[in-house]
């Protein structure tokens, strides 16, 4: 038997209406729905209607969910569906709102990985494997990920960046000897997702010939150092706890025994 909508109220909520079939209240809907689907009162329903328009404002809600979520950020798709799920386990509405937000072209993952790439290009600070790591973790296809990288993160663009955080590192680390702030900026580099074929010709960008001249200063100030820190070892004892302090440093035996020798003038 055909139902009647009696009665449409508007809800606080804008865009929102309670929907009333013989009297009695039936469902709500959301105005892209009501819209759509020509809603008005005294429209006949049947069972199948009605699951429809229930249906139908699911979807709009989602959508609306959705919108919301990528209203400050590009998100890739895995992200929304993830999103997605926190609010309905029914993989049907997901899909179809998912259908929606690329038909839309509000999700696109090439267009997501072309922006996360050009974005770290300009910060100059991470390298292209880092890059691939986060498209990986979001779900971005791996020819996707390389199509921007290839694009926007070309090979002497690399070098350069690298160039630039291992020339900055180097300065943080002016206080170690210079293998070990070299071997310190190269670890960095490879954390940085700078491939780890790239390292060598990335640090011959970077001019290290006066760090060994300095290594003799800089050591006679960290020596003097653990040798106040030991002062109250025997004489042997300190000496050794104070060369396996500097051993670890990075400095070489050479330089390290003549600052010792200095030490115990």
């Amino acid at each position: 038997m055909a139902k009647t909508i009696t009665n449409i109220e508007a809800q606080k909520r804008k865009g929102r209406f309670n929907v009333y079939v013989d009297g009695q209240y039936a469902f709500p809907i959301s105005e892209e729905v009501f819209i759509k689907y020509r809603v008005f009162k005294g429209m006949e329903l049947d069972d199948q209607l009605i699951e429809t328009l229930k249906n139908a404002d699911n979807i709009s809600k989602l959508h609306s969910r959705a919108l919301n979520y990528l209203a400050h950020n590009l998100r890739t798709e895995y992200e929304v569906r993830q999103k997605l799920a926190e609010l309905t386990e029914d993989e049907d509405a997901i899909d179809q709102v998912i259908d929606i937000l690329a038909d839309q072209t509000l999700i696109d993952d090439q267009r997501y990985a072309d922006s996360f790439v050009r974005t770290v290009v300009r910060e100059r600070k991470n390298g292209p494997d880092w890059i691939r790591r986060h498209l990986k973790d979001k779900h971005v296809a791996s020819d996707q990920a390389e199509n921007s990288l290839n694009q926007y993160y070309p090979a002497q663009e690399v070098i350069e960046i690298g160039g630039e955080v291992a020339e900055k590192q180097l300065k943080r680390y002016r206080r170690d000897s210079a293998k070990m702030a070299i071997n310190k900026t190269k670890e960095l580099l490879m954390r940085r997702g700078f491939p780890y074929g790239d390292i060598e010709e990335i640090m011959n960008q970077v001019d290290t010939s006066d760090m060994a001249t300095k290594d003799q200063a800089v050591i006679d100030q960290v020596a003097e150092k653990y040798w106040r820190q030991y002062r109250k070892l025997q004489p042997y004892e300190r000496n050794q706890k104070v060369k396996q302090a500097l051993f670890r440093k990075g400095f070489l035996m050479d330089d390290i025994t003549i600052a010792l020798a200095k030490l115990t003038e």
